[in-house]
């Protein structure tokens, strides 16, 4: 099985186990339908990528560089939400 088949098979499996854990776990309407609007983007959005990188070499470095700047966004929301943490801002300043 190549990687590209692996990763459609992890989505096929995936996503309708997150549907039904919506459909079937205690929540609100909004909180249903914002989880549902979230996975399928997700999903989407995964799908895209992992067909991008398999269809040619330029395809690879956009998805690299998409996935670097997801990144970059992570680990820039990680330390603004550490930073709301007063413990860990002063921690920060000693070791900054």
């Amino acid at each position: 099985m190549k990687t590209k088949q692996l990763h459609y098979l992890f989505v096929l499996i995936w996503y309708p186990i997150t549907i039904l854990h919506f459909i079937f776990g205690n929540y609100t309407d909004d909180e249903f339908i914002l989880g549902i609007v979230f996975y399928s983007i997700t999903a989407f959005i995964y799908v895209g990528l992992v067909y991008l990188f398999n269809v040619s070499e330029v395809g690879e470095k956009i998805v690299t560089w998409i996935l670097t700047f997801i990144s970059l966004i992570l680990i820039i929301g990680c330390f603004m939400t550490l930073n709301k943490v007063p413990e860990i801002d002063f921690l920060l300043k000693i070791i900054l």
